[in-house]
Formats: C-alpha cells, structure tokens, sequence
C-alpha cells in the first residue's frame, strides 16, 4: 500500500514540476517581450502626402479626351512645394502619361493602370527622383472617337 502511494505522489510530483516550469516559461517569455518591446526605437509611419492636380483634360489614342479630377500620393509633404512651383510640368507629363494609351484601352481597367504607370514614370523622370507613388483618378470621363 506505501508503495502504491509513493507512485502517485511521485507521479503528481512530476505533474506539478512540469507545471510549474512552463508556468516560468510563460512568464519569462512575458517579461522578456515587454522588455525587448521597450528597447525597441519608435518607428514613426510616415503620412503619404497628396497634392490635386485638379480636374485634367488630356488626349488619349483614336481621337478620344479623358477628363478626370487627378490626385498624386507622393514621397511626403515636403515635396508639395515642388509640385506647385511646377504644376504646369506636372500637367504636362500627365498629358504625355494619358498619350501614350490606346484609345480602345482606356475604358478598361488594365488601361487606366497603364495610364497611372505612365504618368508615374513621366513625372519621376522629370522630376529626376521618384516622388511620385500613386496615381488616383476620380470622374473619368472618356469623349470622342
């Protein structure tokens, strides 16, 4: 009967140590996450910046005209500047972005996404470094052909 005993106290023994070291584990990991998470330097997300170009008028391919209102994401808003002093450029190379897609393929998707590659490519080219990061596009309208 004492040995019957001495198993199963040996046996919660065993259960309870067990227990008790990952209970250790656990709170470790815990605190050294907290402190890790302390350690770490603050990791500012920086803001995209947007500037408007406004409502633009531009020539695709087969005689067609896009009209549409054109907003820029660009690197940060201390580039705004920039797109204002050279907002006539700017325009410019949204009209070169716009020419360069056949007319047929401007109703579609693919072809808007060409246009805001286009665009991307003009104004970053122009501008010597790449500033330019999103092209959005709201009131599309397509006319003529």
């Amino acid at each position: 009967m004492t040995t019957q005993r001495r198993d199963t106290r040996n046996g919660a023994n065993t259960v309870l140590i067990g227990s008790l070291a990952v209970l250790i584990f656990i709170a470790g990991s815990i605190a050294g996450f907290f402190i890790w998470k302390q350690t770490q330097p603050d990791q500012q997300v920086e803001q995209p910046a947007y500037v408007s170009l406004g409502r633009v008028v531009a020539q695709v391919g087969g005689g067609r005209f896009v009209r549409t209102d054109i907003q820029l994401e660009i690197s940060g808003p201390e580039y705004t500047g920039l797109f204002q002093q050279h907002h006539v450029q700017v325009l410019e190379g949204v009209r070169r972005g716009f020419s360069q897609v056949p007319g047929d393929d401007i109703y579609s998707l693919e072809g808007k996404k060409a246009a805001q590659e286009a665009i991307i490519a003009h104004l970053n080219h122009y501008f010597e470094a790449p500033l330019v990061e999103r092209v959005y596009f709201s009131d599309f309208l397509v006319a003529g052909g």
